[in-house]
């Protein structure tokens, strides 16, 4: 194998992980981990939407009245909309031992997801926003709770402004609920669940970490015979109906807004 034929080899290798379809089920911890581990290839950190694999014009169907019908759905004006085609991929996977791994990807929208053996969660999300904009979130949960970063701008994550007539309107709202809880003797609110009026804390009281403790696992009485596991990935043609017009201004606004 020449230079030129490894590198070629090498680039087309994830390509071909993505396409291969795969379903194992029944399989061992040590098996399934190995799918698990390999799922990284999928892009726990990297998320791509479907390629596109084609577009064509709407396929003819009309009903007894004459009418357009596609997919169920009366087209008043066919013409204006194309009927595209995407290679979408998914995948899933767990060890039989709490581990697991599953995401997807879509024309506009993909994630993936992931629970390693410490029992954390950690993944990534992303999709197409009106603007054209792609919003991309990073995610964790651990004994800490739950952590999120995305891309938005920074100015959009400051909390909202009250306005003067808002914090009125909060004063007033909280005098008459302290005067009510103070004359009823408990929370007045009669739609607080148990957990809610037994944590009601004062604002100044100092406040409580929170440490989540995961409960060990117990097998259910259907439960019998040593852990399995199972993994499957497979892609699928999905079919779009799409307005021409409104796909242009679409791809205008991503065009703009995603230069960065």
């Amino acid at each position: 194998m020449n230079l030129l034929t490894y590198v070629v080899y090498m680039l087309a290798l994830p390509s071909a992980l993505f396409a291969e379809n795969i379903f194992k089920i029944n399989i061992s911890p040590e098996e399934a981990q190995q799918f698990l581990n390999n799922a990284n290839l999928r892009g726990l950190e990297n998320i791509d939407y479907a390629s596109k694999t084609g577009e064509n014009e709407l396929p003819e169907a009309r009903n007894e009245k004459g009418e357009f019908i596609y997919m169920g759905r009366v087209i008043d004006h066919p013409e204006e909309y194309v009927e595209e085609h995407y290679d979408a991929h998914q995948y899933h996977g767990q060890d039989g031992l709490g581990q697991y791994v599953y995401g997807y990807r879509d024309w506009n929208q993909g994630k993936n997801e992931k629970k390693d053996e410490s029992g954390t969660v950690s993944g990534s999300y992303k999709y197409v926003q009106p603007t054209g904009r792609d919003f991309v979130a990073k995610y964790y949960a651990d004994r800490t709770g739950f952590h999120v970063e995305d891309n938005r701008p920074a100015h959009l994550k400051e909390p909202a402004t009250k306005t003067p007539a808002v914090r009125k309107a909060e004063e007033e709202h909280f005098k008459l609920w302290g005067e009510l809880a103070a004359a009823n003797g408990h929370n007045p609110d009669p739609f607080a669940s148990e957990y809610q009026q037994q944590y009601n804390r004062p604002a100044d009281s100092e406040p409580i970490e929170y440490v989540h403790e995961e409960p060990p696992y117990i097998p259910g009485p259907e439960e019998t015979g040593p852990p399995r596991g199972f993994f499957y990935a497979f892609d699928y043609n999905v079919p779009l109906l799409r307005n021409k017009k409104e796909r242009e201004e679409l791809e205008e606004l991503r065009a703009i807004n995603n230069k960065d």
